[in-house]
């Protein structure tokens, strides 16, 4: 409830680590949305990648941080077709952060998904310390919100944020 509360969201669910919160939410998302595209950003975390891997879901990783590319990429698709687009708020190896604002049009236009990675940014920005999408106003225009207990909060665990018509589907989680 906290977390979901932290993210002004509906409901949240709690992972051993933030990579298996990436890995497995990934991978049921696929389960539970058929015939899910995957368009990901060049410089996800390795959880992210592999959860895409494992998903066996078709994917386009769009050039790092090109909102062109990552158009040019929704454009090949129907707007009725199932899409999500995976994306960190901050960038762990460069220290860069996502265009956030950008990506929700692209999402709205397109009618994608969005998928933000917050482990970098929880616990260190916005009011609250959920994270960048927080101080920018965006938590509230994005679907679902990963984090982790293990930085900024100094636990153990990672966690997504989201609407119940996502947590809700808890009975899909385990394969």
């Amino acid at each position: 409830k906290e977390i979901a509360e932290l993210h002004n969201k509906e409901a949240a669910l709690t992972f051993v680590s933030g990579y298996v919160a990436n890995d497995a939410t990934i991978q049921t998302l696929v389960k539970i949305i058929p015939n899910l595209v995957i368009f990901s950003d060049e410089k996800n975390h390795a959880s992210i990648i592999s959860g895409i891997k494992n998903s066996r879901a078709e994917k386009h990783i769009f050039r790092h941080n090109d909102m062109d590319h990552l158009e040019e990429l929704l454009k090949l698709y129907d707007v009725e077709k199932p899409k999500i687009i995976i994306f960190e708020s901050v960038y762990s190896m460069d220290g860069d952060f996502s265009n956030i604002s950008e990506i929700i049009k692209l999402a709205k236009k397109y009618q994608a998904l969005t998928f933000i990675d917050e482990v970098h940014g929880v616990g260190l920005y916005g009011k609250s310390g959920g994270g960048v999408a927080q101080k920018l106003g965006f938590s509230d225009q994005i679907n679902i919100i990963q984090g982790t207990y293990a930085k900024a909060f100094g636990g153990v665990g990672g966690y997504i944020a989201a609407d119940k018509i996502i947590t809700t589907n808890y009975k899909n989680w385990f394969f």
